[in-house]
């Protein structure tokens, strides 16, 4: 069965900032030298009681897994290429909704992308549980996040529904 993409309506403005956001987050990937707390959080120890079976596994597969996290985020920057997150917007073009068009094979990306800076903003704010309370912008980045990612996977849901119909 041929599915159709998924179209999420994106402000200017919020295209524009989960645009830098994900330039952000492949920079910090290309640029880890493996005592980022954000990436670590990305790379969970396996072994916490082995230090050298920790090691070893990190040693045999971080580099793997960020490498998948880059991927995955050149494929969410990719459909957010009609955002310059560095262009000038008047207050009249900020929240004109511009459609983004997520191909089918490319939601997972999307997903876990939107959780890994999810996770890192998390990390950087010290959130450990599910009602986080820090306040301040980067909480609001967090929560709005959150909403994108509840926005996608209802979009994703009906798409799937309508295809039932």
């Amino acid at each position: 069965m041929n599915t159709p993409p998924i179209t999420v309506s994106v402000a200017t403005i919020e295209g524009m900032h989960l645009a830098r956001l994900v330039d952000d987050f492949m920079d910090l990937l290309r640029d880890s030298d493996g005592g980022d707390p954000g990436v670590a959080r990305l790379t969970p120890n396996a072994y916490p009681d082995d230090d050298d079976a920790a090691a070893a596994f990190a040693s045999a597969t971080r580099a793997d897994l960020l490498d998948r996290r880059l991927h995955d985020a050149r494929v969410m920057r990719t459909a957010l290429q009609v955002f310059d997150p560095d262009a000038e917007v008047t207050d009249e073009g900020a929240r004109v909704p511009r459609d983004v068009v997520v191909r089918r094979e490319d939601v997972d990306a999307w997903l876990r992308t939107l959780t890994a800076i999810r996770l890192v903003i998390a990390t950087r704010l010290g959130i450990t549980d599910d009602e986080p309370d820090v306040g301040g912008d980067g909480q609001a980045v967090y929560d709005w996040l959150g909403y994108r990612l509840e926005l996608l996977i209802e979009a994703v849901d009906e798409s799937d529904a309508d295809a039932l119909r």
